[in-house]
C-alpha cells in the first residue's frame, strides 16, 4: 500500500554518531516509517555538527533526552527560549492559536506562582498545550545504567540525572585507585574539558559535581539539602523575595584557602555580570536575581525581582552557580568581572561569541573547589591536539568537610569503542562504567545476565525520557498531520523490547510522571496505530485523525432525518390519543391521504 497510494515524504533525521542507544533503534524507526511511504535520510553527526543542526533547525527529526531531575519541568522548558537549543526551532511553527511566544510566556508566568494549587493547574495546562501539538514522540524512560566491579560497594545512583556520585563508594577488596569510564551526554567519553564550572560544553557536568559545590544540594525525593550553606530563610521582599544563607564554617578549598561569604560573592559577581549572565538565560535564577551581598553576620543574601518558586532547586545545580577558589581567579579577590572574568576565552559557544566584545575572559588558573575530589593531572591522547583526554586523575580531598572518600585516586580512562570498554571490564583494567554511553544496551544486559558474579549492574530511577523531536518549522513536519502519522507509525514497544530486552519501558508523555507537576493524564495517547498512520499518510487527503467536513455534513443530515421521522411518529401517537388518527381503515383501504 505504501508504494502505491501513500503521500511520499522525505525526512531528515539527525543523531549523534557516538550515541549507542540511538544507533540500535534508528533502523527500526526508519523501517516503521517506510511502511507508510515516508523515507528517512539519517545523518550521523559529531558533537559540533549536531549542535549546529540543533541551532539552525536543519532537521525534521532529532533524537534527544529530556533533562531529568532537578531540571524538569521548570528549567528544561525555560531553556526552550534559547535559540541554540533544539526545542526553540522545534516549536517555531506550532498550530494556532498557540505560538512560541505565548507558550514561553506561560512557562515564565507559572514559575512566579506561589500558590501550589494554582501552580499545578497552570503546569497542567502547559503540558497539555505541548502534548496537543504532537512535537515530541516519547520513546522510553531512561534508567541510567552503572556497571560496578564487586570489589566496590555502596554505590547509589544520584537523584540528579547528570551526577555520578562516588564519594560514598567503599573499597571491599584491592586497590583504592578506581578506574572509570563515564558516559558523556549519552556518548563515549572524550574529555572533561577545562573543568570551569561557570561555563558549559566542553566542560563535563559530572566532573564539576566531583570538584565543586553550591550553597545547597539536590537530595532524594527532591529534598533540598545543605551543602556550603547549613541553613536558609526565604521571605517576601519588596516585589520579590530575599533568601539569607548561613554558610558552613571550617570549609577548605582544595588549595587550602577558606570558604566564606567574600568568595561566594566573588563567584556570583563573575557568573552574573551584566554581560556573562546572558549566557545563563536558559534557566530562571540568573534572570531573576537582582542582588547578592554579605551581611554583618557573614551570611550570603540573595534578592529576586519577582517571586520565584524554583530558586532553591536551581541553586542545587552543578553549574554555573557553584564556587571556585578565589586564588584560581586571575587577580584573586581583586578580579574584576568585566576585565578579568572567570570565563574561558572562546568557550561561550559560537552563538554567544559576541559576548566577548564586552568582557575579557581570563578563565580559572586551575579547577579548585571544595568538593570531595580534587583534580590531580591529565594526559592527552597522542595526535588529538589536546582535545581528547587519555587519562584524567582525581584524588580524594583529605580536608573535605563531609565524609572523606575511600577512593584515594579516581582515574578516568578513554576508550575508542564500547567493545574496548567491555573487554577492559572483563580483564580488570576498568572498575566501573557510569551512565549511558560507555556500553551498548546489549552489553549491559549481557553483563547483568551472564557476569553478575563479578559485576553489579545498578540502574537509577526513570529521570529522563528518550524522545524524538519533530521540527514544526521545516517541511514536511510543519504539517501536524505528518507528525501524527509519524507518531502512530512507530512501533516503539516492539523495538524497545527487542533492543533493550525489557530493561527499558515505553512512555507516552514528554516528561516523567515523577517530575514535579507532571503527573498529569494527557490525551490522546499518540500510541502506535498503523491503521491511523496509513489513513493519515496514505488515505483520504483530508484525513487528519479527526472527522472530515463531508462526514460531519452526512452525520448532520442523518440526524435531521432521524429527528424528522421521530417527530412524525410522535405526531401520529398524539393524534391517536385524541381519537383523530391520521389514517382510518377506510382511508387505508381507498388509498386516500389524511
Amino acid at each position: 500500500m505504501a508504494e502505491q497510494s501513500c503521500n511520499p515524504q522525505t525526512l531528515d533525521f539527525i543523531i549523534l554518531e557516538t550515541d549507542p542507544e540511538m544507533a540500535v533503534v534508528e533502523d527500526d524507526i526508519r523501517a516503521d516509517l517506510e511502511k507508510i511511504g515516508i523515507t528517512v535520510n539519517t545523518r550521523k553527526l559529531d558533537q559540533e555538527a549536531y549542535i549546529e543542526a540543533e541551532r539552525n533547525g536543519t532537521y525534521n527529526m532529532l533524537f534527544t533526552r529530556t533533562w531529568g531531575a532537578p531540571y524538569d519541568p521548570h528549567s528544561y522548558l525555560t531553556s526552550w527560549e534559547v535559540p541554540s537549543h533544539v526545542e526553540y526551532s522545534a516549536i517555531g511553527g506550532m498550530e494556532k492559536p498557540l505560538t512560541r511566544d505565548l507558550l514561553l510566556d506561560k512557562i515564565a508566568n507559572v514559575q512566579e506562582e506561589l500558590d501550589l494549587l494554582t501552580r499545578a493547574e497552570k503546569w497542567s495546562e502547559i503540558l497539555n498545550d505541548i502534548h496537543q501539538q504532537v512535537i515530541f514522540l516519547p520513546l522510553w524512560g531512561t534508567r541510567t545504567p552503572y556497571v560496578i566491579n564487586r570489589r566496590l560497594d555502596n554505590f547509589k545512583p544520584s537523584p540528579d540525572a547528570f551526577a555520578y556520585p562516588l564519594k560514598d563508594v567503599s573499597i571491599v577488596d584491592g586497590s583504592s585507585t578506581v578506574t572509570v569510564s563515564p558516559g558523556s551526554g549519552g556518548s563515549l567519553f572524550t574529555s572533561v574539558g577545562p573543568m570551569n564550572p561557570h561555563q558549559y560544553f566542553p566542560n563535563q557536568i559530572f566532573a564539576s559535581g566531583w570538584i565543586y559545590e553550591g550553597l545547597v544540594s539536590y537530595g532524594n525525593d527532591g529534598i533540598i539539602a545543605p551543602a556550603l550553606a547549613t541553613a536558609w530563610d526565604v521571605e517576601p521582599y519588596k516585589n520579590g523575595q530575599r533568601a539569607t544563607f548561613k554558610l558552613r564554617q571550617g570549609v577548605k578549598f582544595h588549595d587550602g584557602s577558606d570558604w566564606n561569604c567574600t568568595v561566594a560573592k566573588l563567584n556570583f559577581d563573575h557568573i552574573l555580570s551584566d554581560t556573562v549572565r546572558q549566557r545563563h538565560s536558559w534557566y530562571g535564577t540568573p534572570n531573576k536575581l537582582t542582588s547578592w551581598s554579605c551581611n554583618d553576620d557573614g551570611d550570603f543574601v540573595l534578592e529576586t525581582s519577582v517571586p520565584f518558586y524554583p530558586l532553591l532547586q536551581e541553586l542545587s545545580y552543578a553549574r554555573p552557580l557553584v564556587f571556585a577558589s578565589a586564588a584560581a581567579f586571575s587577580e584573586g579577590l581583586d578580579s574584576h568581572p568585566d576585565t578579568h572574568n572567570s570565563c574561558n576565552p572562546g568557550d561561550f559557544g559560537s552563538k554567544w561569541d559576541y559576548l566577548e566584545q564586552n568582557v575579557t575572559c581570563m578563565g580559572l588558573s586551575a579547577p579548585v573547589g571544595t568538593g570531595p575530589f580534587k583534580f590531580v593531572n591529565r594526559t592527552y591522547l597522542a595526535g588529538s591536539n589536546e582535545e581528547v583526554d587519555e587519562t584524567v586523575i582525581f584524588a580524594a580531598h583529605k580536608d573535605y568537610w563531609g565524609k572523606v572518600p575511600e577512593i584515594e585516586y579516581l582515574v578516568i580512562k578513554h576508550f575508542e569503542s564500547t567493545d574496548e570498554i567491555y573487554r577492559a571490564l572483563e580483564t580488570g583494567d576498568l572498575d566501573m562504567t557510569l551512565g549511558t554511553g560507555p556500553l551498548t544496551p546489549t552489553q549491559v544486559r549481557n553483563i547483568q545476565f551472564y557476569n553478575s558474579t563479578k559485576f553489579d549492574v545498578v540502574r537509577g530511577e526513570v529521570l529522563q525520557h528518550a524522545v524524538l523531536v519533530m521540527n514544526t518549522n521545516k517541511e514536511p513536519t510543519n504539517d501536524i498531520k505528518v507528525r501524527k502519522a509519524i507518531t502512530h507509525a512507530i512501533n516503539k514497544a516492539e523495538f524497545i523490547n527487542k533492543e533493550f530486552s525489557g530493561l527499558e519501558q515505553p512512555v507516552n508523555q514528554l516528561l516523567p510522571l515523577s517530575a514535579p507537576y507532571c503527573d498529569v493524564d494527557l490525551n490522546p495517547k499518540w500510541n502506535y496505530d498503523i491503521e491511523k498512520a496509513l489513513l493519515l499518510n496514505c488515505g483520504d487527503d483530508n484525513a487528519d485523525g479527526s472527522i472530515s467536513a463531508g462526514a460531519i455534513a452526512g452525520i448532520v443530515i442523518a440526524v435531521l432525518m432521524v429527528l424528522g421521522l421521530g417527530g412524525f411518529i410522535m405526531h401520529m401517537i398524539n393524534r391517536e390519543k385524541q381519537g383523530k388518527p391520521l389514517f382510518t381503515s377506510e382511508q387505508v383501504e381507498k388509498g386516500e391521504e389524511a
